[in-house]
């Protein structure tokens, strides 16, 4: 239960606290989690709309790089679930269409690491924190600001491992 509490914050909170414009494309058992910023508001669609283009997109699984930029805005973000820290292909594919690819984490209850992908076409996940949404994210069970910024945090020898295809 908490595991899937986790990955959801960390997905929809993650998206949340960085992008500032308000057009997000999420699966559906992410929508309520945007109510837990107290200072922002958003336009939540589970069902893309043929021709719109998203601030934040947030899917389960990678699609294709291209198709995603196909359907974000000119400032959107990507958020997705990967099997690995190191996932080089899927890093050196997003690396050719985005300007900022990094791996991200979350601990589940049973203290495993549990990946996950962000891919922006301009904004960086903790260098543009939106601090004042970030600070006042109320009935979080995992979230914090502090957790947001250190889940980009990967030790030497995985950074080592995908330095030469992810975009920081």
């Amino acid at each position: 239960m908490g595991t899937n509490r986790a990955k959801s914050e960390m997905m929809a909170l993650v998206g949340g606290c960085v992008q500032d414009r308000p057009n997000y494309l999420v699966p559906p058992n992410l929508k309520g989690e945007f109510s837990k910023i107290i200072t922002g508001s958003f336009q939540i669609e589970t069902q893309p709309m043929e021709g719109k283009r998203y601030d934040l997109i947030i899917e389960e699984k990678p699609s294709s790089a291209e198709k995603v930029k196909k359907r974000l805005s000119e400032v959107g973000i990507y958020i997705t679930s990967i099997d690995s820290l190191v996932e080089r292909e899927i890093f050196r594919d997003f690396s050719n269409h985005f300007e900022i690819v990094m791996p991200y984490y979350f601990i589940t209850d049973n203290f495993w690491v549990t990946p996950l992908l962000f891919a922006s076409l301009k904004y960086h996940p903790t260098a543009d924190i939106i601090r004042h949404r970030s600070d006042f994210v109320e009935d979080a069970y995992y979230y914090t600001t502090d957790i947001h910024l250190a889940s980009f945090q990967l030790p030497r020898h995985i950074f080592n491992k995908i330095r030469d295809v992810i975009r920081i």
